[in-house]
């Protein structure tokens, strides 16, 4: 059975690849792994991988299968993430799908003039407040990089103190480096109250990434091991495009992704056995007319399929994605790439699907195309839901009692189950042409506009205290400090 976010379903695993096949990529992973290796940009993770039993020439290591299975055997396969003041969980375990935000986008569509521009810090305080009346949203992230923050090395901060002001459900955030990361780490002991609370309980996952193929940079690997040090969960995907940065073949391509990915575990757990890690690289088409790496085709799908199964394998949370499309705008492609990317993820088992409100394969995002996903996910959750087949709602007395001809809409089980049973959409048209045409003939995107607006113009108090941000400035201009 599988989850999504708390609701049960009864429909099997989208299974893409054989128990041959998924044997195959992970030898295929070892083999590069022991033969090929990783070139690493990192002192210290060189000193780790070469006291823990690496083999390290240069800047080159060259990790034993021995390493992968002990790092496998130590890292945990649950990870609960709360967030503040107990708003929403995301469990992150077999059989548990969450939804939720990404992080770098340029652009935003500007909801009021239409037009794509560069994101500012107010659209990262927009987006929180959008995200906190999302009901089916999991967890919150800043989705855009603040050109109005310089240095650029200090967005980062901003965005976590902006971004948590009017929400607070986890959050999921990048670091520059390892001293931003653990100023990060300090602005979220803040609401924590201690290190020791924000380790047992931690409110916010990290995302970094090695360079395919197969680097490791300095930044990164500070990022990593800093994470590894305070227990703070991590996701470390590579970004494989295919016939680019990684073979053409998709078989290729999750053998080098699973390879950098099982690199950066080992360093992870030599570094702090036990540290929660997520799994999950990003492999995807490099489109050969355009040279965009595809967020909304179906080769990309079966990448996210194929490593749900990889992920049951060994036993990992994962990182996926959801509502994900190419389209620039809110149109008939956006709605059919967010649809199948959202349920395929679902149905492959993937724990942490990010990047909702993506557009134009994540170089803009749209507010409209947030509360669109949420809508998206809702209707999955509906599916994964299953059916539930008891004798109540088997309804076999009130069949009888109702008899040939009669009709349900009356009665008490009805009245019940019907909102149970149904999916009652907030944007989606559900009314007859004439009825639709009296309301005012509204399409779908003017009612995500409508309804951002609405959002928008309410007054929201902060749900960071004052003393709180006094604390969290206090950080970000000691950080300041020591980069100018």
């Amino acid at each position: 059975m599988i989850k999504a976010n708390q609701k049960f379903n009864k429909t099997p695993y989208f299974e893409i690849l054989s128990e041959d096949q998924i044997y195959a990529i992970h030898s295929a992973t070892l083999k590069i792994l022991e033969r090929t290796g990783m070139k690493i940009h990192s002192k210290e993770a060189l000193k780790i991988f070469k006291e823990g039993g690496a083999y390290v020439e240069d800047s080159i290591v060259k990790i034993p299968s021995l390493l992968v299975e002990q790092a496998l055997k130590t890292v945990p396969s649950r990870i609960l993430v709360t967030g503040r003041h107990g708003k929403g969980k995301v469990l992150l375990e077999r059989n548990v799908v969450n939804y939720g935000l990404g992080t770098d986008v340029p652009n935003q569509i500007d909801s009021y003039t239409h037009k794509v521009r560069p994101t500012v810090l107010k659209d990262i305080e927009n987006i929180g407040k959008v995200v906190q009346k999302c009901e089916n949203v999991d967890f919150n992230s800043y989705s855009g990089l603040a050109s109005n923050v310089r240095p650029s090395m200090m967005q980062d901060l901003y965005h976590f103190k902006t971004a948590n002001t009017y929400c607070d459900k986890p959050y999921f955030t990048t670091a520059a480096n390892g001293a931003n990361m653990k100023a990060l780490i300090d602005m979220a002991t803040v609401f924590a109250g201690s290190y020791e609370n924000l380790r047992k309980a931690p409110s916010f996952i990290v995302y970094e990434e090695p360079i395919s193929p197969l680097v490791l940079g300095k930044e990164a690997a500070e990022v990593l091991l800093v994470c590894a040090e305070y227990k703070i969960p991590i996701v470390f995907p590579p970004m494989v495009d295919m016939g680019a940065t990684g073979p053409v073949t998709l078989a290729g391509g999750l053998a080098q992704g699973n390879a950098e990915t099982l690199a950066s575990l080992v360093l992870h757990q030599l570094k702090s056995p036990g540290a929660p890690f997520i799994w999950g690289p990003f492999v995807s088409q490099m489109d050969m007319h355009t040279a965009i790496c595809t967020y909304g085709g179906p080769v990309f799908i079966k990448a996210q399929a194929a490593l749900g199964q990889i992920s049951r394998f060994y036993n990992l949370p994962t990182f996926g994605f959801a509502c994900c499309t190419d389209s620039s705008v809110i149109d008939v492609q956006c709605g059919m790439e967010m649809m199948w990317s959202t349920l395929i993820n679902a149905l492959a088992g993937l724990n942490l699907c990010h990047d909702i409100g993506y557009l134009d394969s994540g170089l803009i995002f749209s507010l409209e195309a947030l509360l669109l996903s949420d809508e998206i996910i809702s209707a999955v959750k509906c599916f994964m839901g299953g059916i539930e087949v008891n004798e109540e709602t088997l309804a076999v007395d009130l069949i009888h009692k109702i008899g040939p001809g009669g009709n349900f809409l009356s009665e008490e089980h009805t009245m019940k189950y019907f909102k149970k049973e149904g999916w009652y959409p907030q944007f989606l048209n559900k009314k007859e042409y004439q009825v639709w045409k009296a309301g005012g003939c509204k399409t779908v995107n003017q009612k995500l506009e409508d309804r951002v607006h609405e959002i928008l113009k309410e007054d929201t108090p902060p749900l960071i205290s004052k003393d709180e941000m006094k604390e969290v400035d206090k950080i970000i201009a000691e950080r300041e400090k020591k980069l100018s």
